[in-house]
């Protein structure tokens, strides 16, 4: 009895197994994804130097220069260039700058300026005295004086210099003379040229200035 259960629970086992079909292949695995070749490494790019903006230079005027308005009018940006060579003479007339003179005999300076600004003289004037002292950068201007009297020399339109070691020498000057007030800013420049102390100068400054058109330097 117990056989027959054991054949009959066999065959229904491979009947059971038979309708089933064979068992279903396990899904397959999605294809794993290739390596990625790493990229190689960029170098570095090397820093760039800092941009400069080109400026063109430019020269700066300098503060208090006398002959600025001179220059102005020139179209100079450089409103008191110095530096360079000193006064060279007039071909063919030693010792005498700028232009040749127009008059045919100089007067004392002293008289001239002991009667007073009021007096001065509206036109030219050839004058005479001696060399007190010279700007001490290019020789653009030099201090005259006769006596107990003195003038500035300028020199017209910047025009021309003299030599830088005339004090003491005899001078003989053809131009125009007023009063001018110089500013402080002036007043300091003038005498930085003049080998002193800025510094020491204070407030403005009213003097004789003759604006030379030539200078005659004696060799005494």
């Amino acid at each position: 009895m117990h056989v027959r259960h054991a054949i009959l629970a066999s065959l229904l086992g491979c009947t059971v197994v038979a309708c089933q079909g064979p068992a279903a292949a396990p899904a397959a695995q999605p294809a794993a994804e290739p390596a990625k070749v790493a990229e190689p490494a960029k170098a570095a790019e090397p820093a760039k130097p800092e941009e400069k903006v080109a400026v063109a230079e430019k020269h700066e005027a300098e503060e208090g220069c006398i002959y600025a308005d001179a220059h102005k009018k020139e179209g100079d940006e450089a409103d008191c260039p110095h530096g360079g060579a000193e006064g060279t003479p007039n071909s063919g007339e030693p010792n005498h700058f700028g232009a040749a003179f127009a008059l045919k005999e100089a007067k004392p300076l002293g008289p001239i300026l002991a009667a007073g600004k009021d007096a001065l003289p509206k036109d030219a004037v050839q004058v005479s005295g001696t060399v007190d002292s010279v700007c001490q950068k290019k020789g653009c201007w030099m201090v005259m004086k006769d006596g107990d009297q003195e003038a500035r020399i300028l020199m017209k339109d910047h025009g021309f210099t003299v030599p830088m070691d005339t004090k003491g020498k005899p001078v003989v000057v053809e131009g125009t003379i007023e009063a001018r007030t110089f500013t402080e800013a002036q007043v300091k420049h003038l005498e930085k040229d003049a080998g002193k102390d800025p510094a020491a100068a204070s407030g403005e400054r009213t003097e004789y200035v003759l604006t030379a058109s030539g200078v005659k330097i004696q060799n005494s």
